[in-house]
């Protein structure tokens, strides 16, 4: 018997009834206070032996919901006998299947979210029986007689809607190769929101070293070295806060790098470390101690105490560490600005005073909207030249990845130009040919 509950006809040595003995069809059979399909199906040529419970309680359900239940079910089988996709598998099922595949790349946190979302909501029903009309609903929401009810992506960005849709879809593109769905629903999608070389804007470009020195200065040592490692590594606040062990940091003299051997694109990743994240991760390691327990996580909390994984269901554990380092920047880079300010005003000088002071209140808002993540697109932007470089130490697989988070810098951009013109010096000592005069 195969998992559909069908029972072939072929290696069976019993001696066979004759067929005007035999039953016809599939009728539903009380076995066991359930109800069971049970019989034989003649479809193109084969009989199949079926025997499979339907999973309804005899006590709660009558025999012509069972014999309802039990012709669906025989439908199902044709179909999939014939290769038709028939009403599809029941989504819960096809979703189980879905979650607990084995894969190369392990699925993300937020696309689990959502296909268990996907299953409150339609639950067991069959994927085929699903239309349109009940996934828009559910995503977009509608306009009834009492007024419009929103949906799961109502009032959300147009890229966060495009992000959702590619989850959705990439279940239902498996429920396609394997669970017999027929088609996909249509949406109307954002093509300027689905293109992956586009990003939100970050002023990274304006994220200058002086400013990124202060933030380091201003953060908890347990915080700094996070920084560190994510403005020169371009890592993940992930792989920082739960992939790195303490044994996954090698300082050695000439060889200093740190391992991430898991990341969110299921490959290790390997970033070399410069002079200044070394010096800071020395001083976080004389605090963090113990350095004896290899396996331990290499970042701890204020505490010392490992960072607990919780899968992506909400924001980063550091969140409240960073944003008290941000917030005492933000005083120190003001407290400076009114320093100048009155230093230049006591010398004088009205209008240099107040540029400084509003340079000042520029900085201060420029850094209020710094989170960690701007570190992997400032990563990316300095190293736009060098795209394989950038890419190992990052661990992006996809080009098209790396590029979208890039920034073009108009100043970087005009160097560079100005760097492949290797005929400026031989124009400027060859005399250029006057043109004739005409005549």
């Amino acid at each position: 018997m195969d998992a559909d509950g069908l029972l072939s006809a072929q290696g069976s040595h019993r001696k066979r009834k004759p067929s005007w003995r035999r039953a016809r069809g599939v009728r539903p059979q009380e076995r066991d206070g359930y109800w069971h399909a049970v019989g034989r199906l003649r479809v193109g040529g084969h009989s199949v032996r079926i025997r499979r419970s339907l999973g309804l309680a005899v006590a709660a359900t009558g025999y012509e919901q069972a014999a309802a239940e039990c012709e669906s079910y025989v439908e199902d089988i044709k179909a999939q006998l014939t290769g038709k996709t028939g009403r599809g598998s029941p989504l819960a099922i096809a979703a189980h299947d879905y979650l607990t595949r084995e894969r190369a790349r392990p699925l993300k946190p937020t696309s689990i979210v959502i296909v268990k979302e996907i299953v409150a909501r339609f639950g067991s029903r069959r994927l085929n029986e699903i239309p349109t009309a009940d996934w828009k609903r559910w995503i977009d929401g509608e306009y009834t007689e009492a007024g419009f009810v929103p949906g799961r992506m109502t009032g959300r960005k147009a890229a966060t809607r495009e992000r959702f849709l590619n989850s959705v879809f990439a279940f239902l593109n498996f429920c396609r190769r394997h669970h017999r769905l027929e088609q996909l629903p249509v949406f109307e999608r954002d093509k300027k929101a689905r293109n992956p070389n586009r990003r939100a804007r970050r002023r990274v470009e304006d994220l200058r070293p002086d400013l990124i020195s202060i933030l380091f200065a201003s953060a908890h040592i347990s915080i700094r070295a996070q920084l560190a490692v994510e403005k020169c590594c371009g890592a993940r606040v992930s792989s920082v806060l739960f992939a790195a062990r303490l044994c996954d940091l090698h300082l050695a003299a000439g060889r200093e790098q740190i391992v991430f051997p898991t990341s969110k694109n299921g490959e290790p990743v390997t970033a070399v470390l410069d002079h200044t994240t070394v010096s800071i991760l020395k001083d976080y390691l004389k605090w963090r101690g113990r350095l004896h327990e290899r396996e331990a996580p290499l970042f701890l909390t204020y505490r010392r105490k490992p960072y607990t994984d919780n899968g992506g269901a909400y924001g980063g554990q550091n969140k409240t560490g960073f944003a008290a380092a941000r917030r005492r920047a933000i005083g120190a880079v003001l407290a400076a600005g009114e320093d100048s300010y009155a230093r230049l005003m006591r010398m004088g000088r009205r209008k240099a005073a107040a540029e400084a002071r509003e340079q000042a209140k520029a900085d201060a808002a420029l850094l209020g909207k710094v989170t960690q993540h701007w570190f992997r697109h400032l990563f990316a932007t300095r190293m736009q030249h060098e795209p394989r470089a950038a890419m190992g130490q990052a661990g992006w697989l996809d080009i098209r990845s790396f590029v979208g988070y890039t920034h073009d810098v108009t100043e970087s951009r005009r160097a560079l130009i100005r760097s492949n013109d290797d005929l400026a010096t031989i124009w400027t000592r060859t005399r250029r040919p006057k043109a004739k005069k005409s005549i």
